[in-house]
């Protein structure tokens, strides 16, 4: 019988004690991995509910460390604790608001690093209920594995480097080796910009369609605006990624999410279809703009 694989695993924390005691709980039902250890950078948020996840941490012998909100780096905080914090070569990446679609989840995700198939990857997202949410991850998280590598870019343009921290995992030697996250100082997008670098690099990256976790959202439309003025935001401050193609898939996303509404007689979800796709258009188009107004462009 085989060993179980050892991991690190790292959730970036804030507020929420339900969701975070109910993840770092369901851990343990994971089969075939050995969870080394439990990293939690925690963002404090100044309530009550802060004692109350320090005092859960150590209750279950969980790694942690403080962050004021203004220090807190989607980049820079993972890759503290995953350079100062962890100890096993392969390390997991999760949100909190995630749940595990089965026993086997993790040890799916990391059976590809643990091989040598690639040294980063990312797993399957879906969303039970039926909505615009439902159909987007369909289409970003499909039922077919795939392995992407530098050849891919031209092909992919702006899509290869799809990934997300929501639920990946990497080899750490190989990300202490490539430079992390190379100094961005970054509040977004940092699976985004760490799948550039181990591309660019020579090395893989997986989508894992057999690693399956439930997780998605609920935003009005003022949100999902912000989100993406925060995107629009990220592609000026990161310029690596000007020269990419994008325009392409989003406008494939938009006409099969549609096309899901419409095949589904889903009504609620037609009459979002559009002013949800304007505000994702629209904030994305502003944040690239607030950038270079503000740089006086």
């Amino acid at each position: 019988m085989n060993e179980p694989i050892s991991v690190d695993v790292i959730i970036p924390c804030y507020k929420q004690f339900d969701q975070i005691s109910s993840l770092i709980s369901s851990l343990a039902d994971q089969k075939d991995i050995f969870i080394n250890k439990i990293v939690c950078p925690l963002t404090l948020s100044r309530s009550e509910n802060d004692q109350r996840i320090k005092d859960f941490f150590e209750a279950n012998k969980v790694a942690y460390f403080e962050l004021e909100p203004k220090d807190f780096s989607h980049s820079l905080t993972r890759e503290k604790a995953i350079k100062e914090y962890c100890e096993s070569n392969i390390v997991v990446l999760l949100s909190q608001d995630i749940k595990f679609a089965d026993e086997h989840s993790i040890f799916n995700l990391v059976k590809p690093v643990q091989d040598g198939e690639c040294v980063y990857a990312y797993g399957r997202q879906i969303c039970p209920k039926k909505s615009l949410e439902k159909y987007i991850r369909e289409k970003n998280y499909p039922l077919t594995s795939k392995v992407t590598s530098k050849d891919d870019i031209g092909k992919l343009q702006i899509m290869a480097f799809f990934a997300s921290d929501a639920f990946s995992a990497l080899d750490r030697n190989i990300f202490i080796k490539i430079g992390g996250y190379q100094n961005f100082d970054i509040m977004m997008n940092e699976d985004m910009l760490y799948s550039y670098f181990v591309l660019q690099n020579g090395y893989k990256k997986k989508y894992c369609s057999d690693a399956t976790i439930i997780h998605y959202h609920n935003l009005k439309l003022k949100q999902l605006y912000a989100r993406y003025y925060d995107t629009g935001i990220f592609y000026q401050k990161v310029t690596l990624f000007n020269n990419y193609k994008s325009t392409e898939s989003g406008a494939k996303l938009a006409m099969y999410t549609l096309g899901q509404c419409l095949k589904h007689f889903d009504i609620k979800s037609t009459f979002r279809w559009l002013p949800d796709m304007a505000a994702r258009y629209l904030g994305m188009k502003k944040g690239k703009r607030a950038k270079l107004m503000k740089e006086g462009k």
